[in-house]
């Protein structure tokens, strides 16, 4: 088996997003077997969060993602990628509610008001669903709907566990550079 881990720690954007699929590519191509995310990331575009989320389900690899300091917003649907999922004891996952930025963006009509609504509101039911799904079979589950909408929510790692966020709370070992291969953002 050819272990390749790809460690991210920053920002969601389109840009970031290319980056992880590129290195992700670039150890399928290299020949890996299995695939390790080290993500620590305060989220981001929610666009680009999503298109990321629904790149690592179609790799034909087992994929595992390890959070190593914290995964907010986006970051989360993002980590929810992982067929096992683990976090460093003493980090966290933060659900708030989802925004946009509208650059330099001075007016707006009703129109484009209501689509934005209506773009929110469908992001914030896709980000619920994939909780929901990868949560499934948690011993506490937890409905982070309201988190999406109204008041944040902030999980330790110990909590993440109990509402199935991840498998298990361990910290993250990097394997010596002869046995593993390693791919890295920035």
């Amino acid at each position: 088996m050819s272990l390749h881990i790809v460690h991210f720690i920053g920002p969601i954007n389109h840009g970031s997003v290319c980056t992880i699929r590129n290195l992700c590519l670039q150890a399928l191509q290299s020949g890996a077997t299995k695939l390790e995310l080290h993500m620590s990331t305060e989220g981001g575009n929610m666009t680009a969060g999503f298109a990321l989320y629904f790149f690592l389900k179609s790799l034909p690899l087992p994929l595992s993602t390890h959070n190593i300091g914290s995964v907010e917003s986006v970051g989360v649907v993002i980590f929810l990628a992982g067929e096992k999922r683990y976090a460093c004891p003493g980090t966290r996952f933060l659900v708030h509610p989802l925004h946009w930025g509208f650059g330099n963006l001075v007016a707006a009509d009703h129109s484009r008001v209501s689509e934005w609504r209506d773009c929110l509101d469908f992001d914030a039911d896709r980000y619920a669903a994939i909780f929901d799904e990868a949560t499934a079979s948690a011993p506490k589950p937890q409905d982070i709907r309201p988190n999406l909408n109204g008041n944040a929510r902030l999980f330790t790692a110990e909590e993440a566990l109990q509402a199935g966020i991840v498998h298990s709370v361990a910290q993250a070992r990097v394997p010596s550079m002869g046995t593993t291969s390693h791919w890295w953002n920035g």
